[in-house]
């Protein structure tokens, strides 16, 4: 929704008053949070996760990618709608995001990944 009707942000006239305030207060019921603070919507986090064994046979390339790969939340939102539009799969948007997106995706990986992606589109 937020990507196909280009919705914004309200400004709530306070900064994120933190995690401990969301997740230990707002979240809960008025009854259960005795010291609630004024607070803007928590930020969206996405999260990479990977396991001992991914971490340890996978190389340290491939770990550098995973840590270094951020999707700002305009390109996720345009992706999740080109998803939605053209009834996609992930792999479809995968390429899509490649082909739209060099400026983002060439930073994470090495020139020569980048040449040979490029190559292969």
């Amino acid at each position: 929704m937020v990507g196909k009707y280009n919705l914004q942000p309200v400004d709530f006239g306070v900064p994120f008053a933190g995690r401990d305030n969301w997740d230990n207060c707002i979240t809960l019921a008025e009854q259960d949070c005795a010291n609630p603070k004024p607070t803007a919507w928590t930020k969206s986090e996405v999260n990479s996760i990977v396991s001992a064994n991914f971490a340890k046979t996978g190389g340290k390339d491939v770990l550098k990618y995973v840590e270094s790969r951020t999707f700002p939340g305009t390109v996720m939102n345009g992706m999740l709608v080109y998803m939605a539009d053209n009834q996609a799969k992930g792999s479809d948007a995968a390429v899509e995001f490649l082909i739209k997106h060099e400026d983002i995706w060439t930073k994470w990986v090495s020139s020569d990944a980048a040449k040979k992606i490029k190559k292969s589109l």
